[in-house]
């Protein structure tokens, strides 16, 4: 990437250049001499090279102006230690999932809501647990979003006991997030059921990272599946009551979806409420290239002086 930090500099040049011409114009008539001139020696190419100093000079000028302007060049870093806020998706895969009260079904949905909220922070580390029976870091908080993408896709059911283990899931995410050294963290909590698996209590560990982590981690909770349904009947519905406790202890908020609309509405109070830091056009750093251009400024400068005044200037007396 290429920028000038002074551009307005540039135009000195075309500057300098008409205010020449105007001088030229406006000079009045001097003597005129009429010879004799010995011009035999300025034949062929000695003779073209009468128009060589004034074509340098201004060469050099331009030159000048590029560097005045400090032309640079950058490159796009990635995010350091400390910049941005890291986050972990958090994703129920067990069987429930696979209920397709949301288009395509509920994993499908939860998906592509998370691959659209990816897309909208290119410049956060964002990193995805899966549980069902037990929990699983498939990828830790990256700024490859190209290979998370690949791996949210790629998140099915059947690769787990088909279990539902919140809290497992919950303490995996934050181990995840233990070496992030970002002012704020993020926890995105997706569930459809009930913490079944009995592993890990989930308001213990949503106690235990309001302890160890304060206001610098906090867990926003999904909540798939109607509360009316014959799931929720028979006691295997979605646990609303346990994810707004872990919201609530953690200085999250707990999130009610009912479609796969809700959920890209989801993502994106969520968006708004983590405001990124960083700019959405990257990071770059940039180092100053006017040397490039001022060192052969100055030489066709130098150049068109001695070439005027040297060898071959016509003297008429």
């Amino acid at each position: 990437m290429i920028r000038f930090a002074s551009w307005y500099l540039l135009l000195l040049a075309p500057i300098v250049m008409l205010a020449a011409g105007l001088r030229k114009s406006g000079t009045c008539p001097g003597q005129t001499f009429t010879g004799p001139f010995d011009v035999s020696g300025l034949r062929g190419g000695r003779q073209r090279l009468l128009h060589l100093p004034p074509v340098l000079f201004w060469l050099g000028m331009i030159m000048l102006a590029i560097a005045l302007a400090r032309p640079q060049s950058g490159y796009e870093r990635l995010p350091a230690a400390g910049e941005g806020v890291d986050m972990m998706i958090t994703l129920d895969v067990s069987s429930s999932m696979d209920a397709t009260d949301y288009y395509p079904s509920r994993l499908g949905a939860a998906r592509e809501a998370a691959l659209s909220f990816i897309e909208g922070r290119p410049n956060d580390r964002i990193g995805l647990v899966i549980y069902a029976g037990e929990p699983l870091i498939l990828c830790p908080p990256t700024s490859d979003h190209h290979t998370l993408t690949a791996l949210i896709r790629k998140a099915g059911l059947g690769h787990l006991p088909d279990l539902t283990a919140i809290g497992s899931g919950l303490a995996t995410a934050a181990r995840g997030l233990s070496y992030s050294r970002t002012p704020s963290r993020v926890i995105i909590l997706i569930s459809d059921g009930t913490d079944t698996s009995g592993m890990i209590d989930p308001i213990t560990v949503a106690r235990a990272i309001q302890t160890l982590h304060a206001d610098s981690l906090r867990v926003y909770t999904v909540a798939m599946g109607d509360p009316l349904s014959a799931e929720a009947a028979s006691g295997y519905g979605v646990d609303r009551e346990t994810l707004a406790t872990i919201a609530s202890i953690t200085g999250g908020r707990l999130f009610d979806v009912y479609s796969a609309a809700d959920l890209q509405e989801v993502y994106q109070a969520i968006d708004s409420l983590e405001a990124s830091t960083l700019p959405d056009e990257g990071l770059f750093v940039f180092r100053d290239q006017y040397r490039l251009f001022l060192l052969p400024g100055l030489i066709m400068i130098l150049l068109s002086i001695v070439l005027r005044w040297g060898p071959w200037r016509v003297v008429g007396d």
